[in-house]
């Protein structure tokens, strides 16, 4: 390293595994965190809409998705101005919403975020788009269910069957 640089800060994100090395890509399971909600006033099989999280909750609620993701306050937050919106915690607002909130396991166990990111940011491996999308048909569409009891498909997410709707949640 040349004299006067400093080394960029080392991320605690999990990286997708380079390509010739495909991830291990693990099913969804219900929440191992259902306690740990309840513990702050909420019911892990009716979750609010994270706009809606009782303020003194929400950092109780934060530090779960964290652990779940086996990530830090920062990696999401801007430092200095944890208020401050983030490309991030735009995704993961979202995705409460949309997963927490509105699915469930097939069997109606709990959903959260453990369920799926199992301690890892990145839990899909994309090089094989094939490989990908039986996958998905197994693990999201077989082994997850609408709560409100409508039909659950691969267009529950993925309304234009992009595969790249986290950018577009992102905005």
């Amino acid at each position: 390293m040349p004299s006067g640089s400093t080394p960029a800060p080392p991320s605690t994100f999990v990286r997708a595994a380079p390509a010739s090395v495909p991830l291990d890509m693990k099913a969804p399971r219900p929440s191992s965190w259902v306690a740990d909600l309840r513990a702050l006033g909420l019911d892990a099989t009716h979750l609010p809409f994270i706009e809606r999280v009782d303020p003194r909750a929400l950092r109780g609620v934060m530090k779960l998705m964290a652990r779940s993701l086996g990530v830090k306050c920062a990696d999401c937050h801007q430092e200095g101005d944890f208020a401050a919106p983030t490309r991030r915690k735009k995704i993961a607002a979202r995705m409460w919403d949309e997963f927490a909130v509105g699915l469930a396991m097939a069997d109606g166990s709990p959903l959260f975020c453990d369920s799926c990111h199992q301690g890892r940011v990145v839990q899909l491996d994309r090089s094989d788009e094939k490989r990908l999308s039986h996958w998905m048909d197994d693990n999201f569409v077989a082994k997850l269910a609408r709560k409100d009891g409508q039909s659950h498909e691969c267009a529950t997410c993925h309304v234009d069957m992009k595969m790249r709707f986290l950018s577009d949640w992102a905005r």
